[in-house]
This record gives structure tokens, sequence and C-alpha cells, in this order.
């Protein structure tokens, strides 16, 4: 999710997703080296809320454009849950890329029926998708990552952290939001931002902002912050051997969101297989 702001109004700048409370963002992820170094050239890579296909395209094009794979399946899919953005990707014409409809954290019987065919995922990005899902549905995701990816394959995530600006610099929304998410962190909470309602903040301490329907639309009715120590834990309990957790920039931010340079969240996990587990997980 991406916004500018233009006097009082905020107004979408990037390219927005069909349901309109998402954007396709600038550039490409930061994680995109780790997520294409996982290709094994036997199992694919998988995006999995791949919009107009900006990370696939670029993958394609870090794994050799001119490579072609005999089978377009055995090097990069493209998953997402609007039709539109599949169209869009398909559309670019990439022999090395397929699409195939999917939706976290239940709704891919599809993927998971590729993976079987085809022995598995070497490597799966989910670029902005998770702070869409509650805790509940986010660990239901990363069972179903574990299940889609072969031993030794590599999970990269990134998400909006607490520490970003999510409603826009100098707002008071942003502030309020931070404050909530550390007082319910200091109380215990497993996920404590799935829990804050940030239109009713808007709406609640910015006035004008809240007065705009139209730029209140392009706010998602649920947006879940999670941090890198949260999310880590989390993939360690489900089986994962941590490879990077950390909170930085998203150079596809725009740069209203920008607060301290840890604005994403950004995590790169592996399946152990069967030699690192005997090792334990060393």
């Amino acid at each position: 999710m991406a916004m500018v702001e233009t006097g009082n109004v905020m107004t979408t700048a990037l390219k927005g997703t069909v349901n309109q409370t998402g954007f396709e963002m600038a550039e490409t992820n930061p994680l995109l080296a780790d997520f294409v170094s996982a290709y094994d050239g036997l199992h694919p890579l998988l995006d999995i809320g791949c919009a107009y296909g900006r990370n696939v395209a670029a993958a394609v094009r870090m794994l050799g454009a001119g490579h072609v794979a005999p089978d377009p399946r055995l090097q990069v899919v493209a998953c997402d849950c609007a039709l539109e953005h599949l169209e869009a990707v398909d559309a670019l014409e990439i022999p090395q890329v397929t699409t195939i409809y999917g939706k976290l954290p239940l709704d891919l019987e599809d993927v998971k029926g590729l993976a079987k065919e085809l022995g598995g995922f070497s490597g799966i990005l989910v670029s902005e998708v998770l702070h869409f899902l509650s805790g509940e549905e986010i660990k239901e995701s990363i069972e179903t990552f574990k299940e889609l990816l072969v031993p030794g394959g590599r999970l990269c995530i990134t998400m909006f952290s607490p520490l970003a600006n999510i409603s826009g610099s100098n707002c008071p929304v942003a502030h309020s939001y931070r404050q909530s998410y550390a007082e319910r962190e200091s109380a215990g909470c497993k996920w404590p931002g799935e829990d804050i309602n940030l239109k009713k903040l808007i709406r609640e301490l910015q006035a004008s902002l809240a007065s705009d329907e139209r730029a209140m639309s392009c706010f998602p009715s649920y947006f879940h912050v999670v941090s890198a120590t949260q999310m880590k834990l989390a993939l360690e309990a489900a089986g994962f051997k941590i490879l990077l957790a950390q909170e930085d920039r998203h150079p596809g931010h725009a740069p209203h969101f920008h607060n301290d340079g840890r604005e994403s969240t950004q995590v790169v996990a592996v399946k152990p297989t069967l030699e690192m587990l005997a090792r334990g997980g060393a």
C-alpha cells in the first residue's frame, strides 16, 4: 500500500491493485536477490501476491533472459487472488513465467496441486501481503509455505513494520498507532498490531482525511503490522531456520511512509533439510 499527500488529500501514487486497497511498489522487492538465488534449476520459484508482475519479470531477468525453460512452470510461477493481475502478467508474454490463482491463507488448492506435480518450490516470495492477514491467518499461511517448499527451499517475506508512517508523514495517526502497538506488546499480546483499527484512528485523529471518502476508500478495512522479531518467532515455531530478520527501508515505499529507516519488516527463512535437522539446524 502506498499513497502520496496532495494538500490535505491522500491520492494514489503507484499502480493500484484491483481491490483499491494496495499498490504494486515502485521498485522491486528488497529481498529479490535472496528469492532468485533460491532457484535450484529444477523446482520453480513462486511469487505470492504478484500484482502486475514487477518482481517476476525482474526475477526472470536475473536468472538470464536468454534462458527459456522447456516447461515455463519450471522457472517462475506468479500467484495472485485477482484474475486481472494474472491477465496482466500473462500479457507480459514472458515464456519463463506461468500464472496461477491463489489466495492466502487457505485458498491455494491449485498452487498445492502444482507443487505436488512439480515436486515443490525452491523459493517463495510473499511481498506486501501478510499485513492484510490476522495473526492466526499468518500462522496458517506459514504452515502452507512450509508445505509448498522443497527441503532447503527459501521463504522471503516483506510487509509493513510497526515503525512505518502508515497513514502519511507528520500525521498523528502514525504516532497513535505506534503507541497502541507498544502498549499491546508490553501487555504480552502475541500479535499486538492485529486489533488496531486504522480507519477508526484516521476518523478520530485526522478530520481532513476522514472527510475525503475517496481517500478513505484506499485504506484497507484490515491492516496488521508485524515486527521482524514476531515474524521470526512465528517462523521458528513452524520449524523454519531464520537467515535474516530485520526492519529496514523498502525502496518501493513512497517517501511519506519513511520514519527512521525501519519501515519494512523483512525476513528470509529456509525449510531445513534432513541433514540440517540432523545437525540441529546449524
